[in-house]
């Protein structure tokens, strides 16, 4: 599948009719010119950061994020139903006003995809959110699923809480690439 740096707004997105309009960012919607074309080897380091408003387009920027990194496509798949998840998380549970922001970070390294969700919320423990198992919505009172999705999705995660906010974070494999 062929790779480019978009030369409107710098990221990287790949031409698949599947998640994008052929010949076209997948975050700007440029046209991608055949110059603009990369040789992306497996394991390669590339890096997305993000900030959206805590709206209801969020989750949805998110996604269209995922679709920039050279991965397979189950993860591709595995990593936009956690960056959905997380973001909803920041967005129902933060305490956020509806202008605030939501920083995304997705960063791959030696075959692997870290996503962290950052908010400035008061966060949460993990431990205790929901039976001790960590698997609730990030509120403690347990009535989602959200994180028992991360959780199920990702190879590892866990919570940074420092004085800005809250960082949810993940780890997937994205070894399993397409063809």
């Amino acid at each position: 599948m062929p790779y480019y740096r978009c030369p409107a707004c710098g990221s990287m997105s790949h031409s698949v009719a599947a998640y994008s309009t052929a010949g076209v960012c997948a975050i700007c919607a440029a046209e991608l010119p055949d110059e603009a074309k990369l040789d992306v080897l497996p394991k390669s380091k590339f890096g997305v950061n993000r900030s959206m408003r805590a709206g209801l387009g969020a989750p949805a920027q998110a996604r269209r994020a995922v679709v920039t990194l050279p991965v397979g496509e189950q993860a591709r798949d595995r990593l936009a139903l956690v960056v959905s998840e997380l973001v909803t998380n920041a967005i129902r549970h933060a305490g956020l006003a509806a202008a605030d922001p939501i920083g995304l970070e997705l960063t791959t390294d030696n075959g692997h995809v870290r996503v962290a969700i950052h908010d400035g919320g008061p966060g949460f423990d993990p431990q205790t959110s929901t039976n001790g198992n960590g698997n609730g919505d990030g509120n403690g009172n347990g009535n989602g699923f959200g994180l028992a999705i991360v959780a199920a999705m990702a190879d590892q995660w866990g919570v940074e809480l420092g004085p800005a906010g809250c960082t949810v974070w993940c780890a997937v494999d994205g070894e399993a690439r397409a063809a």
